[in-house]
């Protein structure tokens, strides 16, 4: 064989071992890489275990920093020291009441005596301010309590129970025993249905023309009230409606349709001086939220469920001329434009615009 077939007959076997080689040093290469790879891990691993804090410490990056105690609050990024690193809150300004990695204290709360409260307790840098009802004034709703109510006055005279912090008065009866009020209730009712049957023979109750017709009784009990209102545009009335009811018939009445609480709470501190002007923007709330459309038939049912029977009956007396004019001039009970009395005469202009109250109050409730 010459020189030429040898060294065709090496080239393969050369081919086999460049390959054997070549494939080694790869798989070297990749043990290398997996086993820096394990140690770079196993390293952070032991580094993240030795970092660790006691109970009043906690971890800041790799470092472990001292919490602040009530009271007090940090004025460096990592305190270590907690009497050069942790300053007071103001007394009767925050407070700050549990350990802490804070920067700033919480700013004390106000006990506000428009909404009937009182101080229990001041504020300290260790403790928010504590509120209590004031006298005379008692909270129907959870701890702690954002609103406290006036207590009843017994109009008999007699008083069961006495109003406190928690609960209102309980009224009772002078000289007047339980045969006798039962006796009251029956010819009351007795009375109420003699005259049902009167005025049904009087207007022809037994004709066809009548069968179906419901003839409303009213000033006879609270729960005898018309089945049908007409749907009257309130916006222009709402002043008139307002000036009949009390601040606490007005938080009750908007209570009881669920108007949420943070929406209450804005409108009073926005509103924090003029308690006519809270009762109005309380009730363009409900009205906005309800809606034109048997609006004046839920308010009146509402108050009367309320047992606020006088004012409901008020509430009607002022709203018969604007309910006859519409209806006798043949236009939309919606579309009424009469004015009823302002609550404050300082705002006579302001609330003549119901309207646009309404949509400015509208804009502030969807920002809440």
């Amino acid at each position: 064989m010459g020189s030429g077939g040898m060294a065709r007959g090496l080239l393969p076997l050369l081919l086999v071992v460049i390959f054997i080689i070549e494939t080694r040093c790869k798989n070297n290469t990749e043990a290398l890489i997996h086993t820096a790879d394990n140690k770079l891990i196993t390293r952070r691993i032991i580094a993240k275990r030795e970092t660790k804090c006691k109970l009043d410490e906690y971890i800041s990056g790799d470092e472990c920093c001292k919490k602040c105690e009530r009271g007090f609050v940090k004025n460096v990024v990592c305190p270590t020291d907690t009497s050069e690193h942790c300053v007071p809150c103001t007394h009767g300004k925050d407070y700050m009441d549990h350990v802490n990695d804070l920067d700033k204290c919480l700013r004390c709360s106000s006990c506000d005596s428009i909404f009937g409260l009182a101080v229990a307790k001041n504020c300290t840098p260790e403790r928010n301010t504590e509120c209590t009802c004031a006298k005379n004034h008692f909270c129907n709703s959870s701890v702690p309590c954002r609103h406290c109510d006036p207590c009843s006055i017994c109009e008999s005279g007699v008083t069961e129970k006495e109003c406190t912090p928690t609960s209102d008065t309980v009224c009772g009866m002078k000289g007047v025993p339980a045969w006798a009020i039962a006796v009251v209730i029956a010819l009351v009712l007795l009375l109420i249905g003699a005259i049902f049957w009167w005025k049904r023979k009087q207007m022809g109750g037994t004709s066809k023309e009548n069968l179906g017709e419901v003839i409303p009784i009213t000033g006879v009990s609270c729960d005898n009230e018309p089945l049908i209102y007409p749907d009257i545009d309130l916006s222009s009335h709402i002043a008139g409606i307002v000036e009949e009811m009390t601040h606490s018939a007005v938080m009750t009445f908007v209570r009881h349709h669920q108007i949420p609480e943070p929406v209450l709470d804005q409108i009073l501190r926005d509103n924090y001086s003029d308690t006519c002007e809270q009762k109005i923007k309380l009730f363009q709330v409900w009205y906005q939220r309800h809606g034109i459309k048997r609006a004046y038939g839920t308010l009146i049912k509402s108050l009367r469920e309320l047992k606020m029977c006088t004012v409901a009956d008020r509430i009607e007396e002022k709203m018969k001329p604007a309910i006859s004019s519409c209806q006798e001039g043949g236009q939309s009970c919606s579309d009424d434009a009469e004015q009823s009395k302002t609550c404050n005469p300082r705002s006579t202009n302001s609330y003549n615009d119901s309207a646009d109250l309404s949509k400015n109050n509208s804009g502030s409730l969807e920002e809440t």
